[in-house]
């Protein structure tokens, strides 16, 4: 068990793992952060915890020690990710889907049963799971180009590449001096509020990139509506996205 008088090194760098003994604490710099935070990393169990700055590290892992007994409480409530499999019940674009299992339907598709929706694929456990992820992906990307394409018209852009990517730490990122946008794949299994407050939010920093009061006029401008219960969404609920493993935790498996 980790000893709050423990002696680790002093020296600490972005990135830097630091083994607690019941868990390992990951080192990050976030520059938007305000203040030291410690969260768990829901795929690892890990502890994260963020300072504002490299000098601040130090005292982010003295904060960490005082959240001893929080992430232990937090990482034993958690339950490790699944595969897809069928039976599951999710949600793609605001949907309601069950996923189903047909032999010889290697490229999963979506059909309507009894006003129902289910999404149909094969093969064993890691298979399916991995049909299943790339099913969502496709999707995911489709729409956040299509959708960013539209919002990013509103700000006179054009020509914006769309990327995904399967990151804990957050939902999207944007280089506007290289025109690029990168979505948590994810997000498609979020209601699709959520979906279009990211992709305004992320088509914003085309224009400001920063959180500056004319930033959040922009997102505001770009989603029609309050755009806080979206956000609140993926602070309160967003984990709830990452119940399903990814391919690469299901490495060795399958086809």
């Amino acid at each position: 068990m980790f000893s709050p008088d423990r002696k680790v090194r002093e020296a600490y760098e972005p990135g830097q793992v630091l083994d607690f003994g019941d868990y390992k604490v990951r080192l990050r710099v976030n520059e938007r952060a305000r203040r030291i935070s410690v969260r768990i990393d829901n795929r690892t169990g890990d502890a994260i915890v963020t300072a504002p700055r490299p000098k601040y590290l130090k005292d982010a892992v003295e904060f960490a020690k005082t959240r001893h007994d929080w992430i232990l409480q937090t990482r034993r409530g958690q339950t490790r990710p699944v595969p897809f499999s069928p039976g599951a019940q999710l949600s793609i674009k605001g949907y309601p889907v069950v996923l189903a299992e047909r032999a010889g339907v290697i490229s999963p598709k979506a059909e309507q049963v009894d006003g129902s929706w289910q999404l149909v694929s094969s093969g064993d456990a890691a298979t399916f799971s991995r049909r299943v992820e790339r099913y969502l992906r496709t999707q995911a990307q489709k729409t956040f180009q299509a959708e960013t394409d539209r919002l990013a018209a509103k700000l006179g852009f054009s020509g914006i590449k769309v990327s995904l990517f399967d990151a804990h730490a957050r939902w999207g990122s944007c280089s506007p001096s290289k025109k690029s946008i990168r979505y948590s794949w994810r997000i498609i299994m979020a209601p699709t509020d959520v979906l279009v407050y990211l992709a305004a939010h992320e088509v914003a920093h085309l224009r400001h990139p920063d959180h500056s009061p004319a930033f959040w006029a922009t997102v505001t401008e770009l989603y029609g509506k309050p755009w806080k219960p979206a956000r609140s969404w993926l602070k309160t609920r967003g984990h709830e996205l990452f119940k399903y493993a990814a391919a690469r935790d299901l490495k060795g498996q399958g086809e």
